[in-house]
């Protein structure tokens, strides 16, 4: 019980850290939303194996840190989405794929944090 409990420790301080470089630039600019509606989204970067920033058709951009960490996200960029609706939420799973095709892992989305870059003081 004590080794899982240390390597689960281990495993979300490297994400926080990964998560903290990636969008280090960025601050947060309101409340999460739970959901976003699919046909809005113009871009999604997987920012870290943890993390994905979608920015949408209108230039606001969202911060989405998973719900546990998919191993290779980041370094593939590459993951589809399973909904049954017209928005992607908390919740919903992403599917990680290598760059051939084969499937990696899945991983749950969480909220939807509004950011936008740090301006100059």
């Amino acid at each position: 019980m004590m080794r899982s409990f240390r390597t689960f420790t281990i495993a979300t301080v490297f994400g926080i850290s990964a998560i903290g470089a990636a969008v280090a630039e960025y601050d947060t600019t309101g409340e999460a939303v739970t959901c976003l509606p699919i046909k809005q989204v113009r871009v999604s970067d997987a920012v870290a194996d943890d993390a994905i920033i979608f920015t949408l058709n209108n230039g606001d951009v969202y911060l989405n840190k998973l719900r546990g960490t998919c191993i290779g996200l980041a370094r593939n960029d590459r993951f589809s989405y399973k909904t049954t609706q017209n928005q992607i939420c908390r919740g919903d799973l992403l599917t990680v794929a290598n760059p051939v095709g084969i499937e990696m892992g899945t991983c749950g989305l969480g909220n939807f944090e509004p950011i936008a870059e740090q301006t100059a003081d």
